[in-house]
């Protein structure tokens, strides 16, 4: 907080030991003064100057001349929201109320989007308090800013922290700047309290903790009660949470003894303003005091030279959260019931915001208040998309006040409707479903829109089986005109692309787009992207390929207001993109997607295209976007509800993070999915293992990724077993054939097993040409490479190595071919030629660095250390029998030998045997030193598989 010699609020108080937190700030300023967007975080528990802090920022903003906007979250107004943002945007001229005017998070971009050079700077105060919509929309700006250099600022207590803004700051890595606020120390008080005797400044700073704050409360109270606090610090030694406690206690007592010591008037000016919020005005505050306006000033200004309340800009506000608390604690329950009743006709007369009149409506709203149904109903349709969580409490509790009419309540109905589309959109799928159960059963208008969101709440759960029953029935009632029957087939189309149903997808994507003409561009465009998905998962690349020209054409001759309600058809589209090859063009559509999104703000949209977004990185070879990228998909996923989509981004982040970091990595932070090998393929039974995709085409994607990253811890047992499919209809998916054959190689080739490596590399090959896929070509060439490798077979192991990286070149994919040179190199010292060896490996490691696949280049950097005489003998694991080596690759995941034999169906004790043999044969007593000499002999036999 703050420390000034005189002990209280000045208007511009001396900050005391804050020595190196001003430094940060002035570096952060700098930053945006150098072009280059940065986040500062600041946190401490209540008092310790956080938003003192904040207001040197704004100070040094402004001098820097960057366009500074504050925003502020309260304790008592978290259902308000987008409250932080409230005054910025009415500032900038941007009320919701103005149908005119653009959403919250679009006013919001706007206004930055237009800060002059060099940039601008947005400080937000105690986000611990601020609503949900006001914190997706700031994760999203971190993750998303501008394009203009931007200081964003947060403070929030420690004890409370926010955690998905916490962990959004965290993923800028050297772009955030972390203030952790700690307390005054002696020499600092010694400042504070100048001339106030030494022993009284040792009991403030024993009772006070050296917390700003309380120093100041504290330093009103006599000797003989400090001396009491002191003696509850020294039964803590050290100091507890009791201690902080009791001085947060003798904090609130005394600032609620300076209010009950003041005339009525004042005693009832500070409660008005306590429980009306940081939105009070004189005005107000006499209106629903029902006082004269002269004592209502006085009042004000009493509170002001107490050091309690300040008037900003026409508005009251307490000048620390506790202070607000301690006269909010005053408040008795009716009494704050009829003050949020006065404050809400108040405000509506006046025609306030819609969200601060709901805010108070709620909070004072009875049975049978037709006035408050109206107000919640207009404020919860208004923000059902923009914060749909805030939206659902304001229409659940209409429908609670709601006279019940009967069973053809079509008023109710609507209201239920707008309900149960708020809760899914908030993420409270299976409440949203209850409702819409219910509305489906019902009679009327709204039965079929309860069914068509119904479908959305099912796709975003995984239920794509109920989702297609419901389209299906929904379209054999009839009666439907082109258009609407056309969305249905559209939908459906989506469905069964998901549930890799190719021929049914087909069909009714066609069906739409003879349903269609050319002025329904968007759902061409999406009838034409969801059938060249479906022909790529029939196997017909070449036919995929000629339609997704006609796609790209639809969609790139749509408009953006067009696009914006099926913003979700890009992911599939990219999909398509990133398997065909057409990576560009893949990001191109993504980029336009996210400047979609980030004039809407978070939406049910951004968990699949975030996933793509992280797809399409990790093939371009930037792997650290990739991690993020999946990173901020599952958050999105998880912010709506959806299992299915968090399931999705789990997968994709599994390949980046395993060149990044190493199959141990990756499996942990694949979860529950790594270890469930049986889950049945249906996609949409509940037998369906916790963290896998209920999708038939993602549940295959990601046991294809699994099992790579088994196959390269060495478990090439696990790794095959999650490559065999329950009985169900076989893939015909060219990309997933092929991975799959490539990991089923490197397992075989594992196991001792070259007769299946060979003939699975052959059958990846065959498949790949046919397709005319350069990517997964050099896939196939890869497996065959890495065969002959450990045939000991080199020639022919450089041959197709270095036709596997000409092939990745060619496709755009610097990973994959960092890989293949890796692998080409080995192969060519192995033959006895390090000057080709040397080249290839140089090339390996430049594209590694490149890609930011640290392990991958540990992995090289061991093998280089071996040097040419370690590369041409057969490492440590030649000697171990197929079954040793599968049996010590288990082992070294950190199964024991119990959770061994039930995986290959022995006994532990025959385990144990295999495993003496193992220690035996590499010359080890422990399983770590096995593991070390099997790494070593990884490095042997060239890159990670």
């Amino acid at each position: 907080m703050t420390a000034s010699r005189e002990v209280g609020f000045g208007p511009d108080p001396v900050l005391v030991g804050r020595a190196a937190e001003l430094e940060s700030l002035d570096s952060a300023v700098a930053t945006v003064r150098g072009g280059r967007s940065v986040a500062v975080e600041v946190c401490g528990e209540a008092g310790l100057g956080k938003t003192r802090i904040l207001r040197e920022l704004a100070r040094r903003a402004t001098d820097a001349g960057l366009l500074v906007r504050l925003g502020r979250a309260t304790q008592y107004e978290q259902g308000v929201p987008f409250g932080l943002y409230a005054e910025m945007v009415e500032a900038a001229g941007s009320g919701p109320d103005d149908a005119a005017q653009p959403s919250v998070p679009a006013a919001v971009r706007r206004m930055l989007t237009r800060a002059p050079e060099p940039g601008a700077a947005l400080l937000l105060d105690d986000v611990h308090w601020a609503d949900s919509a006001s914190l997706e929309l700031t994760e999203h700006l971190i993750g998303n800013p501008p394009p203009v250099p931007m200081l964003l600022a947060v403070t929030f207590r420690s004890a409370c922290p926010p955690a998905r803004l916490v962990n959004a700051i965290a993923r800028l890595g050297p772009a955030a700047t972390l203030i952790d606020l700690p307390p005054l120390d002696v020499a600092s008080l010694d400042i504070l309290l100048a001339g106030v005797p030494r022993r009284r400044r040792e009991l403030i700073l024993r009772a006070s903790l050296g917390n700003p704050l309380y120093i100041q409360a504290l330093s009103r109270l006599d000797d003989t009660e400090l001396d009491g606090l002191v003696s509850l610090a020294r039964r803590h030694d050290p100091v507890d949470a009791d201690c902080l406690a009791g001085s947060r206690r003798s904090v609130l007592a005394g600032l609620a003894a300076e209010i009950t010591a003041q005339q009525p008037s004042v005693q009832r000016v500070a409660h008005i303003a306590a429980v009306v919020g940081d939105h009070t005005t004189i005005d107000l505050v006499g209106h629903v005091a029902g006082l004269p306006m002269p004592v209502v000033t006085a009042a004000v200004d009493q509170l002001g030279r107490l050091g309690l309340l300040d008037a900003d800009g026409g508005r009251l506000r307490y000048r620390h959260p506790l202070m607000r608390a301690s006269a909010y604690a005053l408040t008795g329950a009716a009494w704050r019931f009829e003050a949020h009743t006065r404050t809400a006709g108040y405000l509506r007369g006046r025609r306030a915001s819609r969200q601060l009149v709901a805010h108070h409506t709620e909070r004072s709203a009875r049975h049978g208040d037709e006035t408050a149904v109206a107000t919640l109903v207009d404020a919860g349709v208004a923000f059902a998309h923009e914060a749909p969580a805030q939206a659902a409490r304001w229409l659940g509790t209409a429908l609670r006040i709601m006279p019940d009419m009967g069973a053809h309540d079509e008023r109710r109905a609507e209201v239920a409707m707008w309900y149960a589309r708020a809760l899914g959109r908030s993420g409270e799928l299976a409440r949203s479903r209850e409702v819409l159960q219910r509305l489906r059963r019902a009679e009327g208008p709204v039965q079929r829109r309860a069914e068509t969101f119904s479908v959305a709440v099912a796709r975003q759960l995984g239920d794509f089986a109920e989702a297609a029953a419901t389209l299906g029935t929904q379209l054999g009632r009839g009666g439907l005109d082109p258009v609407e029957e056309a969305k249905l087939h559209v939908e459906l189309a989506a469905v069964d692309a998901f549930r890799e149903e190719p021929t049914s997808a087909v069909h009714h994507a066609q069906r739409a787009l003879e349903l269609l003409d050319e002025r329904r561009s968007v759902l061409v465009a999406a009838a034409l992207t969801l059938r060249a998905l479906a022909t790529l998962y029939l196997g017909c690349a070449r036919s995929a390929r000629e339609q997704l020209a006609a796609a790209v054409v639809a969609v790139d001759a749509t408009g953006d207001a067009d696009l914006r309600p099926y913003v979700e058809i890009v992911s599939p589209l990219a999909l398509v993109e990133i398997q065909l090859g057409n990576l560009a063009d893949a990001d191109r559509h993504l980029a336009r997607a996210r400047r979609i999104l980030d004039g809407l703000g978070p939406n049910s949209a951004s968990p699949y295209l975030l996933v793509m977004e992280s797809l399409v990185h990790t093939r371009a070879g930037r792997l650290a976007r990739a991690v993020r990228a999946a990173e901020e998909a599952r958050a999105a996923a998880e912010r709506v509800g959806s299992t299915e989509m968090a399931a999705m981004a789990a997968a994709v982040r599994l390949r980046p993070v395993l060149w990044t970091a190493g199959p141990a990595a990756a499996l942990d932070t694949a979860g529950p999915a790594s270890a469930h090998l049986d889950a049945d393929l249906s996609g949409a039974g509940p037998e369906v293992a916790v963290g896998q995709p209920r999708s038939r085409a993602w549940w295959r994607i990601n046991r294809v990724e699994l099992a790579l990253a088994r196959a390269v811890a060495g478990d090439w047992g696990g790794g095959a077993d999650l490559l065999i499919e329950p009985a169900a209809p076989p893939s015909r998916h060219p990309p997933v054939l092929v991975a799959r054959d490539l990991v089923a190689a490197v397992a075989a080739v594992g196991r001792g097993d070259h007769t299946t490596a060979r003939q699975v590399g052959e059958q990846a090959e065959r498949r790949a040409t046919a397709a005319g896929l350069p990517y997964e070509i050099g896939l196939a060439r890869f497996a065959r490479a890495f065969t002959a490798y450990r045939m000991a077979d080199p020639e022919r192991a450089t041959t197709l190595a270095e036709s596997a990286a000409a092939c990745f070149a060619a496709a755009g994919t610097p990973m994959e071919a960092a890989l293949s040179c890796h692998l080409a190199g080995a192969a060519y010292l192995v033959a006895g030629r390090p000057g080709p060896g040397a080249a290839a490996l140089d090339r390996a490691e430049t594209g590694y660095r490149a890609c930011g696949a640290g392990w991958a280049a540990s992995v090289l950097a061991g093998h280089r250390a071996a040097g040419p005489a370690r590369a041409g003998r057969p490492g440590g694991d030649a000697v171990l029998t197929a079954r040793e080596r599968e049996i010590a690759g288990l082992a070294t995941t950190g199964l024991s030998n119990k959770e061994i034999a039930a995986r290959l169906y022995l006994s532990p004790r025959t385990i144990e045997s295999h495993l003496n043999r193992v220690f035996a044969k590499l010359q080890v007593h422990s399983r770590t030193a096995m593991a070390r000499r099997l790494t070593e002999a990884l490095g042997d036999h060239g890159p990670p598989a």
